[in-house]
């Protein structure tokens, strides 16, 4: 079943590859439905454990006019692991909806959200996570910071830019979820704020978040984060910090694409070098979900862009902790795509 995954998904990028090379001259498609997401294949060795985890992540947008906008991300990975460790892999399909919300674009400086949506905290849950997106395939460590239990809150939601010029411009975003337990639909009870300053001329964002978690226990959660992408060279810059009750940690991480090596090929300059590191401090004995040690973890990899929506990723990373250091491995593909939902048009 595995390997006729990994065929299926293989051929569906190149059937798809191919379309949108000869779709390259759009036309105007107006407010239209949109099937968007990425789907990927991962392979990966823990400490000696191998783990095959294929996953798709599709995305559904359903224009109504040009003020309102309903959109859904499911999730659907499988693990799959050998049976007592040398036999035939054997595992399960995990499968959720991430968000599921109602936009309404009310003015040029506001926005107003309903449903469930992800929780604006950091800049991970909303931007990086998804697997065509995601630089490394696993989570940060202090990654439960702020996004407790289920990283998605069910309720309200207000955001927008508060004021926009050419050297800068100010955007926020405050939210307020209800407790659920309903299936598909669960989240904490939670109330948090995020903002953010973007400098177009230096391309660099600096932002931070604030979150009460309201059931018990009742804890205040922060990030600090920047972000930068300077235009004279392809050199992407990410970094955060977050600190709640029960620990403390930060991440920073780069990625540069070898396009502007000067005896760089064709083949050289579809290269993306990576690297992250991240540590990861408990507060008052952490628990609650949260690590009770210390932990560090550096790591590197090489992506490679067969094109702009097909990668082949790679990555090593140490996982330094007081009782275990293990080596983690991590190699597959990742692919994103984008479908209009109507008759005709491109």
């Amino acid at each position: 079943m595995k390997l006729w995954l990994v065929a299926g998904c293989l051929l569906f990028c190149t059937l798809r590859f191919s379309a949108q090379d000869v779709e390259a001259d759009s036309t105007h498609a107006g407010y239209i439905p949109t099937l968007s997401g990425g789907l990927g294949y991962i392979y990966n060795v823990n400490g000696g454990t191998p783990t095959l985890s294929p996953a798709i992540n599709p995305v559904l947008l359903l224009p109504i006019g040009s003020h309102v906008l309903v959109e859904s991300r499911a999730g659907f990975v499988g693990v799959f692991q050998r049976r007592n460790g040398t036999g035939d892999y054997t595992g399960q399909v995990f499968s959720g909806i991430d968000y599921v919300q109602w936009d309404w674009l009310a003015n040029t400086h506001a926005m107003v959200v309903a449903g469930k949506y992800l929780l604006p905290f950091g800049l991970y849950s909303e931007r990086l996570e998804p697997i065509w997106i995601a630089t490394f395939q696993d989570l940060p460590i202090d990654f439960p910071i702020g996004t407790r239990t289920t990283g998605a809150g069910v309720g309200g939601e207000l955001r927008g830019v508060v004021k926009q010029t050419d050297s800068y411009s100010v955007q926020y975003a405050v939210y307020y979820s209800v407790h659920s337990n309903v299936y598909l639909l669960s989240a904490a009870r939670t109330t948090g704020v995020d903002t953010s300053v973007y400098f177009p001329n230096q391309r660099v964002e600096v932002g931070i978040s604030y979150q009460r978690y309201l059931d018990k226990p009742q804890v205040n959660s922060e990030a600090a984060y920047v972000s930068w992408q300077p235009s004279q060279v392809p050199l992407d810059l990410k970094a955060e910090y977050d600190r709640t009750l029960y620990g403390q940690g930060y991440w920073i991480q780069a990625s540069y694409m070898l396009s502007q090596v000067p005896v760089a090929n064709s083949f050289v300059k579809s290269v993306e070098v990576v690297g992250r590191m991240q540590q990861y401090f408990p507060r008052h004995g952490g628990g609650n979900g949260f690590s009770t040690v210390n932990q560090q973890r550096p790591e590197v990899g090489l992506n490679y862009y067969l094109h702009d929506n097909w990668r082949i990723i790679s990555s090593y990373e140490r996982r330094y902790t007081p009782t275990k250091d293990v080596n983690v491995w991590y190699v597959g593909f990742t692919y994103r795509f984008l479908w209009p939902l109507w008759l005709g048009r491109k």
